[in-house]
């Protein structure tokens, strides 16, 4: 029932408000056959699992529509062909796999010690305006950010995290360093000297008992 209300709008209809309670709000005002005997909240996450969950709406400028319409849609699509989504993308140096590692193995060297992570927003601009090129996640095949800093080729890299209400990227640290050392290392070379009772066995002799031992 709420997969063909939604699939069936039409004009102005198509068009919701983008914040889910007013989107809510609207359909409830609306009398959509869902929404009927259901409380605001409740159709609030209808409207929140038609978005994040089951495709069947999206976001466009700001407003919520069918997903068919959406940008969501849109992007899937350049993401399939392997095309930017950009309309201006005619002209632009776009970077490859190889040049989106180098730039964010630079990015993640340059981290101030004491930051944990960078806010996936910025990670575009930080392309732009050091690297001047654009990244495009749809011409490298993802219709999301955070879905293209996940491929296996960078998780040696960065982890993408929900941080807030937004996604942070997380630098991957290698692991420290122990340091082992070496009983023979600290041990002396040599004949020692043993306390009053206890009798001396010299490091030729412990080297034919060890041989004994092995055979």
């Amino acid at each position: 029932q709420v997969a063909a209300y939604f699939a069936n709008l039409q004009g102005s209809e198509m068009v919701l408000p983008g914040g889910r309670y007013a989107c809510a709000q609207m359909l409830v005002g609306r009398g959509a056959p869902f929404a009927a005997r259901r409380s605001l909240g409740e159709v609030c996450h209808i409207v929140q699992l038609a978005i994040s969950q089951k495709k069947l709406l999206g976001y466009l400028n700001g407003t919520i529509v069918p997903y068919a319409r959406s940008q969501s849609m849109v992007k899937e699509t350049c993401a399939a062909r392997g095309r930017p989504c950009n309309s201006g993308a005619r002209g632009k140096n776009f970077a490859s796999w190889d040049m989106v590692r180098e730039c964010l193995q630079e990015i993640i060297r340059d981290m101030n010690p004491s930051d944990e992570f960078i806010p996936l927003s910025n990670v575009k601009r930080f392309f732009r305006s050091r690297f001047h090129v654009e990244l495009s996640e749809t011409a490298l095949g993802y219709a999301k950010l955070s879905e293209l800093v996940q491929d296996p080729r960078l998780q040696d890299l960065c982890r993408v995290r929900l941080h807030g209400h937004g996604y942070v990227l997380v630098p991957v640290r290698p692991p420290a360093q122990r340091n082992l050392i070496s009983l023979a290392d600290v041990l002396p070379v040599g004949d020692v000297e043993h306390p009053p009772g206890c009798p001396a066995v010299s490091s030729h002799t412990e080297a034919a008992a060890a041989a004994a031992a092995a055979e």
